[in-house]
């Protein structure tokens, strides 16, 4: 059976290639996590949460616990067992092969729709960009329909191509977008910390002519508590989504038993310090009760670069603009790299068929499994073009991240019991006290959030037949239904072609570079 696995995956010459170091899966995570969000979600919060004031840094700061809790479950995993596919890999040999394709299938489906959405919805950022510029042509260009259309899917398949290319040119790709993201952030950051109240309400008022002292005395809205910044809290968690993606490099990381856990502690990190200092620096400036009255009153689509932009010079503010739409469009390499993993991962393990899984012999990275990623990006992008409310639908990501995420620190609790062989070879965090306390933690916290979201989706249900099915928790449950058919049709026939499947799901997948992973094993 061992030799018919290395077989179908291909030899070595063939294999995914241990190119990413430290700095490029950091990188992933951060180009994942920071996208366009922050710029709307730090002011539109207001809306979100009323009451929640001038305490949404703060809010950022308590939100990261779940985060960092889970971050640490998955460095735990990923030293044991550092392949492609991540998540999938974790659950499927630490607690059991079903659990892991049916969480991870609702995951992949919402990720490579999220590709098509945010190219599509990316248009929209570059047009307004253009137009902060004064570039008018190229703003005109930018709001025709086939622009729409012919932008996106260009942008799809020219991160594709850089995909396809080889993980070096990936990790090259991830670290520039990532500092032109974090130069656009930390402009705004600064322009935040060296400014007063005073200054931005003078600097409002003779861009836009508003009086932001009249505004601010017209809100009634009184700071809440702690009620509410909880509540802000469990929203905002949703800005750190997607750090996991490093863990879908796994087989492609350098050493990974001590790039991977490095590259969880300090993504998180740098993710959690960057929010405190960009919401902190926003609201240091903004009153809260302006931005409450353009985004709950007015019902603006302020964002941060709008509100900042005012205290910069032209040019700058152009930039920082610019650098809102980079930071939506940076998530799609990372994305295109996590969800092409996983379907690469399934195929290896002979749920698809295993040609699926087959690796360029030339730039070793998967190619088959990218080209049906970027295929389902591109049909949504489709979809969004002939009807825009579409992009509701990926609200189910959240959905199936969370669930993963439960799932993956419910592996580390079973791990010793269900696969000891593998969790001998845990190498980051190694008290299992304390692996046990991490992942209690993060289990309850995210876990919480996870049933929050199916109670809220699924009062939104309704009786037309359209509604219901752009609703996110029909979405992820008919999702499992499929992950759950597909996965108990190809067990029966691996069963019934002689395929020894337990033997597969106990041992990590063959058909990767060995190098760099005798630190696993020493």
């Amino acid at each position: 059976m061992q030799d018919e696995r290395q077989n179908n995956t291909g030899p070595a010459s063939t294999a995914l290639k241990r190119d990413l170091g430290l700095l490029a899966l950091v990188a992933t995570a951060v180009c994942t996590v920071i996208g366009g969000g922050i710029n709307n979600l730090t002011v539109g919060i207001q809306a979100r949460v009323p009451g929640i004031a001038g305490l949404v840094p703060v809010a950022y700061v308590i939100c990261a616990i779940p985060a960092v809790a889970t971050a640490l479950c998955y460095a735990v995993l990923a030293t044991a067992m550092p392949r492609a596919g991540g998540g999938y890999i974790y659950v499927s040999r630490a607690l059991h092969p079903f659990i892991g394709f049916l969480a991870t299938f609702s995951k992949w489906l919402g990720l490579a729709a999220a590709v098509g959405v945010i190219a599509y919805m990316d248009v929209d950022l570059l047009q307004a960009a253009a137009d902060y510029g004064n570039l008018t042509v190229l703003a005109d260009i930018l709001k025709t329909p086939q622009a729409h259309l012919w932008v996106p899917l260009v942008m799809i398949w020219l991160f594709w191509l850089l995909n396809v290319l080889g993980v070096r040119t990936y990790g090259i790709t991830v670290i520039v977008l990532m500092f032109l993201m974090l130069a656009g952030g930390i402009c705004i950051i600064i322009a935040g910390l060296l400014n007063t109240p005073a200054t931005f309400a003078s600097a409002w008022q003779a861009h836009y002519g508003h009086n932001v002292g009249q505004v601010v005395a017209g809100v009634r809205l009184a700071a809440g508590g702690w009620r509410e910044l909880l509540a802000a809290a469990s929203v905002l968690f949703f800005a750190y989504i997607g750090f996991a993606s490093i863990s879908q490099a796994g087989g492609e990381a350098r050493n990974p038993t001590r790039t991977l856990p490095r590259a969880f502690v300090i993504a998180t990190a740098v993710i959690t310090g960057y929010y405190f200092l960009f919401s902190y620096a926003v609201y240091r400036v903004a009153p809260w009760q302006l931005l409450y009255h353009l985004t709950a009153v007015e019902k603006a689509g302020t964002t941060a670069p709008h509100l900042l932009g005012v205290l910069m010079p032209k040019p700058l503010a152009v930039f920082v603009a610019l650098m809102a739409a980079i930071s939506l469009a940076n998530d799609i390499p990372p994305i295109l790299l996590a969800v092409s993993r996983l379907f690469f991962s399934w195929a290896r393990d002979g749920i698809f068929p295993r040609t699926l899984a087959a690796i360029s012999p030339r730039f070793h990275t998967p190619q088959y499994a990218l080209t049906i990623s970027a295929t389902v990006a591109s049909v949504v992008v489709l979809i969004c073009y002939s009807d825009r409310s579409f992009a509701a639908g990926v609200d189910m990501i959240n959905i199936a991240l969370t669930c993963t995420y439960c799932l993956v620190a419910v592996s580390v609790i079973a791990f010793p019991y269900r696969n000891p062989e593998l969790y001998a070879r845990v190498r980051f965090m190694r008290n299992r006290p304390a692996q046990v306390v991490t992942a209690l933690v993060a289990a309850a916290t995210v876990g919480i959030l996870f049933l929050q979201q199916l109670v809220t989706y699924a009062a939104d249900l309704q009786a037309d037949v359209i509604a219901l099915l752009k609703n996110p928790a029909v979405l992820w449950a008919g999702g499992m239904v499929v992950a759950a058919v597909i996965f108990a049709t190809m067990w029966r026939l691996r069963v019934a072609g002689g395929w020894d499947m337990a033997a597969i799901f106990r041992t990590l997948p063959a058909g990767e570079d060995p190098a760099a992973t005798e630190s696993a094993v020493v």
